[in-house]
């Protein structure tokens, strides 16, 4: 039930005019409609514009001035916190580690140990972002520039320090027998297992965990990582905090591509912090989210100006028992079996497809005009690199019966793209 409400009257804002739109406290609610109706509008900007005014000490008119008329129930929240799918950073500097706080901890370990102490390192000393530990050749990002004639630039492992960022002396000292580089390089799962034992560096790897990220390296670059995959770093570095007071949570479509396991495990982890006391508010179009919410606000019935405005708002049922179901009712038939079926197909995220390295599963989507192949993944599983082998123009060799996926094409009688010779 919900303790509370944000109520915010006569909201003017791009398409959305004069709208009156409630949002109950410490639920799980999901804003829902079609493209352009102004569900981030609402949002993302109106309700998150009069709450980060409150947060930074100005009077709450100053915002209902700005988006609208009138706003109560901001008293009830004491923080807000926006999680989106921008990236954690913009150059290989920043990592897993580093963004989550867990190097701070890794660092200090290693300025603990015996070998440190008798040189005189300090945590610093096993930093790549400052001199003294780094390799100065380059600079501690672990690759060079490479200038190419009449080609964009291209980037090569460092000659000097081969990747590992640190010179030599700073990689003579280790923590149970591995290097500051090399543990860079453990995944969150291995970590974990290294740092049983250790509080500091055990919570920011549980909570990794517990949003599915065991698969990512500790120093993996910022710019190797999906939109999901920075969504999901930002909400474990936000579990790990200590919550005090009432906290909102603002997301905006937190499952675009993702596939439907990472959504599972993104709801569980959205659903624990409404269950510690929170309020949880996504912009979403996926109905399994939607469903699974306590609250429904639907805008619409359409896009652009022929939108904007909240066609229904109540539970997930009272929605759909409302001038909304038939719309859902037509959702529901362009998808059902009689238009598309699925196969799944395919290894898992930790298993390696092929000679291509390409972690993929997927299915077959057939309709009565056509048959069309996609590749369907869970995050880190390779897709872009499934997409690149399905499009390449290489010479072709008839499949392997033993590979399943396209055994199962072949019973089928699809018309998929060929599958690249060996050794191209």
């Amino acid at each position: 039930m919900p303790t509370g409400w944000i109520r915010l009257s006569g909201v003017e804002r791009h398409n959305v005019r004069g709208a009156d739109a409630a949002f109950p406290l410490g639920v799980f609610t999901a804003v829902t409609g079609v493209s352009g109706s102004g569900k981030s509008t609402l949002v993302g900007q109106v309700l998150a514009g009069v709450l980060a005014d409150r947060q930074a000490g100005e009077e709450a008119t100053g915002a209902g001035e700005r988006f609208c008329a009138s706003v109560t129930g901001l008293e009830a929240v004491d923080r807000l916190v926006q999680v989106d799918q921008k990236p954690i950073g913009r150059t290989p500097r920043s990592n897993l580690a580093t963004y989550t706080g867990l190097f701070d901890a890794v660092r200090k370990l290693f300025a603990g140990t015996d070998a440190a102490r008798e040189r005189g390192y300090t945590a610093g000393r096993f930093s790549f972002n400052v001199s003294g530990g780094r390799c100065e050749t380059c600079q501690g990002e672990g690759f060079v520039s490479v200038e190419l004639l009449f080609l964009p630039s291209t980037y090569a492992p460092c000659p000097d320090c081969h990747g590992a960022r640190y010179n030599p002396r700073t990689l003579d000292v280790t923590l149970n027998g591995l290097t500051i580089a090399q543990v860079l390089e453990l995944t969150v799962e291995s970590a974990a297992s290294f740092f049983a034992g250790t509080p500091a560096a055990e919570r920011a790897l549980t909570t990794l965990l517990d949003v599915g990220l065991g698969y990512l390296r500790l120093g993996q670059p910022a710019t190797e990582l999906s939109g999901g995959e920075a969504q999901r770093i930002k909400l474990a570095a936000e579990l790990q905090r200590t919550r005090r007071g009432h906290t909102l949570y603002l997301l905006d479509e937190p499952t675009t591509g993702l596939h439907p396991a990472d959504v599972e495990v993104l709801m569980r982890q959205l659903h624990s912090l409404v269950d510690a006391g929170g309020t949880v508010v996504v912009v979403e179009h996926d109905m399994a989210v939607v469903a699974g919410a306590d609250h429904v606000i639907d805008l619409g019935p359409e896009g652009g100006d022929r939108g904007g405005r909240i066609v229904a708002a109540g539970t997930p049922a009272e929605v759909a028992r409302g001038p909304g179901a038939v719309r859902r009712r037509i959702w529901r038939r362009r998808c059902g079996t009689d238009r598309a079926r699925m196969i799944p197909y395919g290894p898992t995220r930790s298993e390696p497809y092929g000679d291509d390295r390409a972690r993929v599963s997927g299915g077959l989507c057939g309709s009565p005009r056509s048959h069309s192949l996609f590749i369907a993944a869970i995050e880190g599983s390779g897709m872009p690199l499934g997409q690149a082998v399905a499009h390449s123009p290489v010479r072709v060799q008839p499949p392997k019966p033993s590979s399943s996926i396209w055994a199962t094409m072949s019973r089928t009688g699809s018309r998929v793209p060929a599958r690249p010779a060996a050794g191209r």
